[in-house]
């Protein structure tokens, strides 16, 4: 197929973006052999295996957008009803008292910024091995700055909670993570055992949509879980404006594995420490 066929396909797709995760399953197999007195046998084993589940993102049609707008100005109208403030409101009173951070907290955020997007770039080097080291130093290096990059993400997080969560309880934030919900239940399609794409929370309104979420978290599988995760982090970057291209969702998706990555590094050295402690201790 031409370049130029092949990107008009890509571009009229209706997907935003799709991936998959893993579900693990009890697969039954049999291996054939021959006893001792040279019959040929069925050995049955039961083996777990992780199979690819798909998962896509649908790409809205206007009437989507229509009723997401909808949706979120029901939200926002409710949340002032209710006696909540909005941003505009509460960012005047703050401004009042000379804003929510102290300089010395302002340039203390530029400098974690700095140096975690610096790390970001020692990572690529690393990765792409431009020192040309021994695979087990690269590896090591590796390790290192994602745990960096982690501890400064942790900090740079801290400073940005401080200052999101004096709006969590505002009109608009309500509206906002009710309607990423929304998109969440109409957007998400799962693929089945026959490779059709179906509504991951199945179809009817955004009630019964919800009560199928809820159904899922309560099913407590890990795949799932996962799925919904994902599927949600997805939503949040695009709703925003910061995917708008499957090249985005993939950027995305690599700083979200970093990131859990980054996070098991870290369980284990903890949890390698703590038994080190506890020898040290018998």
């Amino acid at each position: 197929m031409p370049k130029d066929k092949a990107a008009k396909k890509k571009k009229n797709s209706k997907w935003l973006f799709t991936f998959d995760v893993k579900q693990e399953k009890e697969e039954k197999v049999e291996q054939k052999s021959t006893n001792a007195q040279g019959d040929e046998v069925t050995v049955s084993q039961i083996k777990t295996v992780e199979e690819p589940v798909g998962l896509s993102l649908r790409k809205p049609t206007r009437r989507m957008y229509d009723d997401g707008e909808l949706f979120y100005g029901v939200q926002l109208s409710e949340g002032i009803k209710a006696g909540l403030l909005t941003r505009t409101l509460l960012a005047k009173r703050y401004q009042n008292d000379g804003g929510v951070l102290s300089e010395p907290e302002k340039e203390r955020y530029s400098v974690l910024y700095l140096n975690l997007f610096n790390k970001e770039n020692d990572l690529q080097r690393i990765q792409v091995n431009l020192d040309n080291v021994s695979d087990e130093l690269r590896k090591d290096r590796v390790t290192d700055t994602l745990l960096e990059m982690a501890e400064l993400r942790r900090e740079l997080q801290e400073f940005e909670n401080a200052q999101s969560s004096l709006f969590d309880n505002t009109a608009e934030t309500r509206a906002k993570n009710k309607t990423i919900m929304w998109w969440v239940l109409y957007l998400s399609h799962l693929k089945n055992e026959a490779g059709e794409w179906k509504p991951m929370f199945g179809e009817g309104s955004y009630e019964t949509k919800l009560a199928r979420y809820d159904e899922i978290e309560e099913e407590n599988e890990d795949w799932k879980t996962e799925a919904v995760r994902k599927l949600a982090y997805y939503v949040s970057f695009w709703y925003s404006g910061q995917a708008t291209t499957e090249e985005d969702f993939e950027k995305i998706g690599s700083l979200l594995e970093s990131d859990v990555e980054a996070e098991r590094i870290a369980m284990e050295q903890d949890s390698e420490e703590e038994e080190e402690e506890a020898e040290a201790k018998a």
